[in-house]
């Protein structure tokens, strides 16, 4: 039956990895947890059991998903295949009397989608499935990005902690939980709250082989190099930009179309419901090409034919950007990844978390955890040596060989040996010559030329050619020396001050940063590492 489904219904010849394992354990009865890399065909292994009329599970299948547009998008397209299929959110408003309709007659629909605060807060839900329940009809809970119950997770949801009611109330009904974003702490976290301890577990590598990573540090305006990454790599192919600001989405898509010609739309959470179906509706369809957006243009993204993916600064965490860079390359063909940022990206986005959303900080806590994925994130720019791959996959706990990786990264294809120095002494000048400079405000490039000794007009006329430390790193290698400072910011060694100038625009200095005396005295070190000109 399973396979007479996969080929008459959803017109597919072969499973993809553990998608007909986890369909026969939720056609056991059986609780599943699914961990599938972006693109790994996760809905399948739900909707097919769904429509099956064999195996230990009966009736409606019931989907948690916590976007209104996936939610939209799914249930659509199942209907396309004729699956009797309902979508059951805030959205469906005055349906709700013909949705209980439908789930108390005898032509049940085989799925219905809801958010979490459906089911958290709907009376009326809470009573049609006692009524499935008792009846027999309630064959399994799915809950869809089920990484949203972390708490540590950047896309947490408060409604999905309440999800452990499902087990409570009805104990005989299976559970699927699936996501593509996970590490060992999440898949802990998703496990236990969902009580569903025993269940089956079907994980599988995160690589995504397809995909080059490349990492670029942004210096001045990156509009004229993207540009020409895109024009040369990828003319005439589907991409997405992300920005961290609403404002620079507009910008940049703007310059992109009135200044280049490119075929480019904006993205981001403010635009009007309607906006953002059609600018999703023209990418998908390929009137538009490149998608200039912040993370609101994400999770659901089902477009098989992407190229690229750029980041226009740096994101928050690693897993959001392995999620965002997940959606390139969908359909196994190559696409690249490109990340442009610079040393202060750090400080800025620190920042914002510690504002917190609309304003309300969030717990310490939490508010350390996501601060420190932010300076993993820098780290990862900053390792111009190690594979990248080794990199991403280490943070999902999972061992990488970089001879595997094909050069399909920017560190591999440097070739080179990779050396490894201890900074450490060189670190401890520096927030030396920092603590001592810091009442002249000086900004990175100014320290960094005292440090260099650089006989510039800028130095001497400060008297900083006269500083004790002038010129204490001009015997160190200048790729590290590039480094130490930003190194330093992300191991709290230095920190970064914002002072709004008199054009209205932030000047940002150095500071001795919370870690200082851990350095100066020797309690911590500072190891860099750079690759070897091959010749």
């Amino acid at each position: 039956e399973v396979m007479a489904k996969l080929r008459g219904v959803f017109n597919l010849q072969s499973f993809r990895q553990n998608q007909l394992e986890a369909i026969n354990a939720t056609l056991a009865g059986k609780d599943v947890f699914v961990l599938m890399p972006t693109g790994g065909g996760k809905s399948l292994c739900y909707q097919l059991p769904a429509i099956c009329e064999k195996g230990a599970t009966r009736g409606v299948t019931f989907v948690v998903s916590p976007l209104l547009a996936l939610i939209s998008d799914q249930v659509n397209a199942l209907k396309a295949k004729g699956i009797s299929t309902v979508q059951w959110t805030s959205d469906s408003g005055d349906q709700t009397s013909e949705v209980l309709r439908l789930l108390r007659s005898s032509r049940k629909p085989k799925l219905v989608y809801v958010t979490p605060e459906k089911l958290q807060l709907n009376g009326a839900t809470k009573s049609v499935l006692a009524e499935l329940y008792r009846s027999g009809n309630l064959a399994r809970f799915v809950i869809d990005e089920a990484h949203c119950i972390s708490t540590w997770g950047r896309d947490f949801r408060e409604a999905y902690t309440g999800l452990h009611v499902l087990r409570e109330e009805y104990p005989d009904v299976p559970i699927m939980a699936l996501t593509a974003t996970a590490n060992q702490g999440s898949v802990n976290d998703i496990i236990s709250r969902l009580k569903i301890e025993g269940c089956v577990k079907l994980v599988q590598s995160f690589n995504r082989k397809n995909l080059k990573y490349i990492v670029e540090r942004r210096k001045g305006s990156i509009l004229a190099p993207m540009v020409e990454f895109i024009q040369e790599k990828h003319a005439n192919h589907t991409g997405i930009i992300y920005c961290l600001a609403r404002k620079t989405c507009e910008d940049v898509a703007k310059t992109l179309r009135e200044t280049y010609g490119l075929k480019a739309r904006h993205y981001h959470a403010q635009l009007p419901t309607s906006e953002k179906e059609e600018v999703q509706q023209q990418w998908q369809s390929g009137k538009c090409l490149i998608m200039v957006a912040t993370i609101a243009f994400g999770m659901g993204v089902d477009k098989a034919d992407v190229r690229f993916v750029i980041h226009h600064s740096m994101p928050k965490s690693l897993e959001g950007y392995y999620q965002e860079t997940g959606r390139a390359g969908r359909d196994g063909l190559p696409a690249d990844c490109l990340l442009y940022w610079a040393w202060n990206d750090a400080n800025q986005l620190a920042n914002m978390i510690k504002r917190g959303n609309d304003n309300q900080p969030p717990s310490p806590e939490t508010l350390e955890h996501q601060i420190e994925g932010v300076y993993m994130v820098a780290r990862f720019c900053m390792n111009g040596a190690q594979c990248r791959r080794t990199q991403i996959l280490r943070y999902f706990d999972e061992d990488f060989d970089p001879r595997n990786c094909g050069k399909l990264c920017d560190n591999c294809s440097e070739g080179g040996a990779i050396i490894t120095e201890d900074v450490s002494k060189y670190a401890k000048d520096m927030i030396r010559l920092v603590e001592d400079l810091e009442k002249d405000n000086v900004t990175q490039a100014q320290i960094l030329e005292v440090f260099r000794g650089s006989r510039s007009a800028g130095v001497k006329a400060k008297g900083h050619d006269r500083h004790p430390l002038y010129g204490a790193g001009q015997d160190m290698n200048a790729m590290l020396r590039d480094q130490l400072v930003a190194a330093l910011v992300a191991e709290s060694g230095l920190t970064l001050k914002y002072v709004l100038n008199s054009q209205g625009w932030n000047t940002i200095y150095l500071r001795r940063g919370s870690q200082a005396d851990a350095f100066l005295s020797g309690e911590k070190s500072l190891s860099l590492s750079y690759r070897a000109p091959t010749s």
